[in-house]
């Protein structure tokens, strides 16, 4: 049985907890029926006369252990295949899609339908219930762009599991990618390796730019390093970027902020009451100071604390803007008490030294408008006290 991926455990975590009266009032079962609409505005694929796709259903809804009885429909349009939640599970195909696919293939992109009801059936309707309630936030524009985050990479997440279906079901990679690629760009015939190879050339790693599914290439990559035991959550969650949080980045960086206050608080030639005081604004909600913790470096990806029981997350790079934004938390705190003098701005330059801030000494610099003998007098000095 294919497990969920982290992503949605924690994202369902954090709704719950959050949102339990809108997560519990957008819960339930499938959708109400739209069978009649069906009926009057789309073609009935039945199993006399189209007995090759319900044999690939049967076959796909064995492999992820689902109940094999499903009704087919085809309309017109671009080629595409959906999932409608309903009590009897349907899917509509789309266009000239199933002239193109062979009986493996068909099997690929059925499983990978089915899939979302594997997703939508777990946690006794919870993934359900959290889709629900991100597709309704997107529709709102009064919704905070947080969950706007949280909804893209939510739903590319959700594609990612659909395509490990697609893969269970056909039982072959090379298969499940071959089928994508027929989907995506329209062609009668590809070549799954070639596609891989083209996904090599590329940093997958950094994040996937989609809005409702990760870029093809970006998926078959995910398909192969995922049958290949690696970790593929990074095309879903990217770098810990402060310019575009999703829920989860918000709560991190919430985190990221008061325990780097509290650290620069607790350095050498900045410990006064003013920053701490300074500091203590930097929880949520604004209280005492804790206690460090170890040295931290952000010039290095940086370890991620598991939420409510997910699988424990891949270390995470930060952006440029995310240590953009702590070289200024650190000026800001080095800055606050008029006290500490030149000896604050030195240790300000050892703090972001240490924690492998490089771009802090322009930031200040900048900000600042030290001269060229000030800076270097400073680094100097910091580089005396770093050895």
């Amino acid at each position: 049985m294919l497990s969920v991926l982290g992503y949605h455990q924690a994202v369902l975590a954090v709704v719950r907890r959050q949102d339990e009266h809108a997560w519990t009032a957008l819960g339930g079962g499938p959708v109400d029926d739209v069978g009649d609409v069906l009926l009057r505005n789309a073609y009935r694929l039945s199993a006399d006369a189209h007995p090759d796709v319900h044999a690939a259903g049967r076959r796909a809804a064995e492999a992820l252990e689902l109940d094999g009885n499903i009704d087919y429909f085809q309309v017109n349009g671009e080629p595409n295949a959906a999932y409608l939640h309903q009590e009897k599970p349907v899917i509509v195909f789309q266009g000239p899609l199933l002239d193109r696919l062979d009986s493996d293939e068909l099997t690929a992109v059925i499983g990978h339908e089915l899939a979302h009801r594997l997703l939508w059936l777990a946690e006794d309707g919870g993934y359900l219930a959290v889709d629900r309630l991100l597709d309704a936030a997107a529709g709102d524009a009064r919704t905070p762009q947080q969950y706007l985050e949280t909804h893209r990479r939510w739903s590319l997440a959700t594609e990612l599991f659909a395509d490990r279906g697609a893969l269970t079901a056909c039982g072959d990679l090379s298969t499940a990618i071959r089928a994508l690629l027929k989907l995506e760009t329209g062609l009668s015939t590809a070549d799954p390796e070639a596609y891989l190879r083209q996904a090599d050339g590329l940093d997958l790693s950094s994040g996937s730019r989609g809005t409702t599914h990760p870029e093809a290439v970006g998926r078959a990559w995910a398909l192969r390093n995922w049958l290949a035991g690696e970790n593929v959550e990074a095309l879903v969650t990217g770098p810990l970027d402060v310019d575009a949080p999703d829920l989860l980045d918000a709560a991190l960086l919430r985190e990221l902020s008061r325990d780097f206050a509290a650290a620069i608080a607790y350095a050498d030639g900045l410990r006064t009451d003013a920053v701490a005081t300074a500091a203590a604004g930097f929880a949520d909600p604004p209280g005492p100071l804790g206690v460090p913790g170890g040295a931290v470096r952000f010039d290095e990806p940086l370890s991620i604390r598991p939420v409510d029981g997910a699988p424990l997350p891949r270390p995470r790079p930060l952006t440029d803007a995310t240590k953009r934004y702590l070289s200024y938390l650190l000026l800001d705190l080095a800055t606050t008490d008029p006290e500490t003098g030149d000896d604050g701005l030195v240790a300000a330059l050892v703090v972001a030294r240490r924690a492998g801030l490089t771009g802090y000494a322009d930031v200040a610099d900048d900000e600042l408008g030290w001269t060229d003998k000030e800076r270097a007098r400073f680094v100097r000095a910091a580089d005396e006290v770093v050895g």
